[in-house]
């Protein structure tokens, strides 16, 4: 059985001046435990609203959306946000790590949510994992003293530290130089075989697309999914980017919403070490 399971979602929003604005408009997907799946588009076509809604950060206008067989779109929000806190782990371009936190400090976030024995052993389980993403001695370090590639690697754990099962990774490389890129990509997808987790990865770059088991491009508002994922890898060589895939659509779409955190003693969104969350367009 899929562990994911879209059947015809769609996504609608009322703008300003009363029109409907269709974002999706009939998303049909399917992925297994362990798998890897990247999905490309242009900026707009609604490919981190469809993240949202995996992600249960927001729901389908219409459409079922079952994760392991459990119907979400029927959840109390309470239950959504115990699946979310549980169930997936989101890693983001722009790292959205606390610059007033150390690295084992942003890693310990997620189990603030875990029950009794993962609260209580909340600083060794995150300097384990941070251990596994090569940054063990750096667990007291802030964002700040480290590299890119090091706070994308601090993202990567604390996505990673409750075990979910899918993964979801908006643009993980964005942010990044290709060599370090490259590194970042190779380690979320041997953690992710690891734990056998579903790995949910949307891309502008060709050659991260290239990577995985299966391939979508999104335009129209609905998922075409593409014969031979390498083909891309031969668009990245001919320097064709990912704005070309669903070209004819254009539209307005927010980008992948953060997971709520509790915030750190004298935390503040102006904190964070990333800049905030731009529209899929500014930051695409």
């Amino acid at each position: 059985m899929n562990l994911v399971c879209l059947r015809d979602v769609t996504r609608t929003v009322i703008l300003p001046d009363g029109e409907d604005l269709h974002i999706l408009r009939g998303v049909n997907l399917d992925v297994a435990q362990g798998e890897h799946v990247s999905i490309v588009g242009r900026s707009g076509t609604g490919k981190s609203t469809m993240l949202n809604i995996i992600g249960l950060l927001d729901t389908p206008t219409s459409g079922t959306y079952e994760l392991d067989g459990v119907d979400t779109t029927r959840l109390s929000e309470g239950r959504r946000a115990r699946m979310r806190g549980e169930d997936f782990g989101f890693v983001f371009q722009q790292f959205n790590i606390f610059s007033a936190r150390t690295a084992a400090e942003n890693v310990e976030v997620p189990l603030l949510y875990a029950p009794g024995p993962q609260l209580l052993r909340r600083r060794s389980i995150a300097v384990d994992m941070l251990e596994r993403v090569g940054l063990g001695e750096r667990a007291d370090s802030y964002p700040g003293e480290m590299s890119g590639g090091e706070q994308q690697r601090i993202a990567i754990a604390r996505a990673l530290v409750r075990r979910p099962r899918v993964i979801l990774a908006d643009e993980p490389t964005g942010a990044l130089d290709p060599d370090t890129g490259r590194v970042v990509m190779a380690l979320l997808e041997e953690v992710a075989r690891e734990s056998n987790a579903a790995l949910i990865v949307i891309t502008h770059d060709m050659a991260v697309a290239a990577r995985a088991q299966r391939a979508y491009e999104l335009y129209d508002g609905t998922l075409h999914e593409v014969e031979d994922p390498a083909a891309f890898a031969h668009r990245a060589e001919a320097g064709h980017g990912g704005d070309e895939a669903g070209a004819e659509q254009e539209g307005t779409e927010s980008a992948v919403a953060e997971p709520p955190l509790p915030p750190a003693e004298g935390d503040t969104e102006s904190e964070q070490a990333s800049s905030p969350m731009m529209s899929e367009e500014g930051e695409q």
